[in-house]
């Protein structure tokens, strides 16, 4: 897969930036930690370069503090963690008392099909849900659609990796053509959903909070409601 984002030099020079924050997690759904550095290089103040690698929700978080140490606002991570993990409790207890964990499929890709990795496996635990096609802590896998129709998923979330909702409904078709894929209990019963992956699922941030609570609301949507900032997913009929 090609990277989807280059950087505006243009716009760097005149922002002259003190601190990049960047990533080396994936070079498709964000600009290679490569081409930051040899930017900042090319800008007259030499501005820091921190590379964040988070692989689950709790390394995310922690990423507060090197941010906030980076920029010399140490003070203001402490708060600011404190009301995401106090989300993230709330979503848990909610999800502790629920009877039934439905299978769940979220999807980074189509063509071929792809698991998401990392966080989410861990964002559907904690939801209250079942993912057997990820591995929490891991990267994502290329699946085929035999292993997927197998797992037989009450729930299917596509967040294409780098896509908006209007361009990942653009790729839908391709499901027209899967073997078994009408007879998979989400389709039978209306719970195939598809959402912003560049938002919500691709990129580790305290984002990925709002995206715990879209993911627990699509799994147990009686149990959690969506937070209004959350942009609901859209049902694929």
């Amino acid at each position: 897969m090609a990277p989807l984002y280059t950087l505006d030099m243009e716009m760097l020079e005149t922002l002259q930036p003190d601190l990049i924050v960047t990533q080396a997690l994936c070079d498709v759904c964000a600009v290679a930690e490569e081409e930051v550095r040899n930017a900042a290089c090319m800008l007259p103040n030499g501005p820091r370069v921190l590379n964040l690698e988070p692989e689950t929700l709790g390394e995310v978080l922690d990423c507060i503090n090197d941010v906030t140490r980076a920029a010399g606002a140490e003070q203001l991570a402490p708060p600011a963690i404190a009301r995401l993990q106090a989300r993230v409790d709330g979503v848990v207890s909610r999800s502790a008392a629920v009877r039934g964990r439905p299978r769940v499929a979220l999807l980074e890709w189509l063509d071929p099909p792809f698991s998401t990795g990392h966080w989410n496996p861990e964002l559907i635990r904690l939801a209250g849900g079942v993912d057997e096609l990820g591995r929490e802590g891991q990267k994502s896998v290329t699946l085929t659609w035999e292993q997927i129709i197998a797992w037989q998923p009450e729930v299917v979330l596509i967040s294409a990796c780098g896509f908006t909702v209007e361009r990942t409904l653009q790729e839908l078709s391709v499901l027209r053509n899967v073997p078994g894929w009408d007879d998979l209990p989400a389709t039978r019963t209306g719970r195939v959903f598809v959402t912003d992956g560049s938002s919500y699922f691709s990129r580790p941030g305290p984002r990925l909070v709002d995206s715990l609570e879209l993911l627990a609301h699509v799994i147990h949507p009686r149990v959690h409601p969506l937070p209004d900032w959350v942009a609901p997913p859209i049902r694929i009929t």
